[in-house]
């Protein structure tokens, strides 16, 4: 929350519909610095246990958690938060979790007595905590710098299109997420956990097959670079030019190692991948990004969806940047 001395003009906000056109219109500059940080992001689900679905099902407890101090009017900052031994958590609701994540109850079940087991979650009475161990595991060190990064880019894009008239330093930003994690968080979760159940729920709720997916596609995005000649290049034309873009391909063994999945579950999973047209594979077994067949449309739903959802995430971290500036000029 923003301490102001004196209301605001409301006009001094960001908007996020217009946000949203900003970044839609200037995607290829936006694309690079979103892609990497989401890639990352869902690559280290899997690599913190082994085992995506197990970190999603922390992350949604983390997630009840910031929720509650949130809606409670409770601030904590990043410092309070990840320094705290321990906290209590909400009694588990297997049904619930299950049925939010896209897992199976038995399945959400069994990880979440395989928690128990590590110790990550422990009983203390009737009471379920958190251990500190587990804060290790989600604390969002590479994440608030990926973040960092991409929100001082659209700064960049804003303050080109003259929506935005406030300097912003990349450390503001960050200190603006940390003062305040909370708040931060709680969009942010509200942000993440969309985009991922709906990749999910388009890969038939299987995490690993959506993760072996993203790799070519981050792939060939970071080789968009090469069509820099417009002066915008905005999501339609994206999508149209990251088709003609060709890329070497990553076998197998790469696959595997940067994703940290078994080497024989990622090629099981690619013969879906492959038989969706979602993924194909070239005569020296290189895999590339498919031409998605029918589902184009469906995928195209689900990228404008999250960009909506992020343009409001964003907007709520601007907000508190600016605000916040506007309050310490009128001191």
């Amino acid at each position: 929350m923003v301490e102001i001395n004196k209301i605001p003009s409301i006009r001094a906000g960001i908007d996020k519909s217009r946000l949203k056109v900003i970044i839609s219109e200037n995607y290829l500059d936006f694309a690079p610095e979103y892609m990497s940080f989401l890639g990352e992001w869902i690559t280290g689900t899997y690599k913190a246990f082994n085992d995506a679905d197990k970190y999603i099902i922390l992350a949604y407890l983390f997630n009840k958690t910031v929720t509650f101090y949130h809606d409670n009017f409770l601030k904590v900052t990043y410092d309070q938060f990840y320094n705290t031994k321990q906290f209590d958590i909400e009694k588990i609701n297997i049904v619930e979790i299950a049925k939010f994540l896209g897992i199976p109850k038995e399945t959400t079940r069994r990880k979440i007595a395989e928690l128990e087991r590590a110790q990550v979650i422990k009983k203390k009475g009737k009471h379920l905590i958190i251990d500190r161990t587990a804060f290790k595991l989600v604390e969002p060190i590479n994440t608030i710098k990926n973040l960092t990064n991409v929100f001082y880019l659209i700064y960049k894009l804003c303050k080109k299109e003259s929506m935005i008239n406030e300097e912003i330093h990349k450390e503001t930003i960050t200190n603006a997420m940390k003062s305040n994690l909370t708040y931060t968080w709680f969009h942010y979760y509200k942000f993440i956990f969309q985009w991922l159940c709906n990749w999910k729920k388009f890969f038939n709720n299987d995490t690993e097959k959506f993760i072996i997916w993203c790799i070519p596609m981050l792939h060939r995005a970071n080789n968009m670079s090469s069509i820099k000649n417009k002066p915008k290049h905005d999501i339609s034309s994206w999508r149209l030019d990251i088709e003609k873009i060709e890329t070497q391909g990553i076998n197998t063994m790469s696959l595997s190692d940067i994703t940290g999945i078994p080497r024989p579950t990622v090629t099981r999973k690619l013969r879906t991948l492959i038989q969706n047209k979602h993924l194909f594979m070239d005569k020296q077994k290189l895999i590339h990004p498919g031409n998605q067949g029918i589902y184009k449309t469906e995928m195209y739903n689900i990228q404008n969806n999250a960009l909506n959802q992020f343009s409001e995430f964003t907007s709520k971290v601007f907000n508190q940047v600016i605000f916040k500036q506007i309050s310490s000029k009128s001191k």
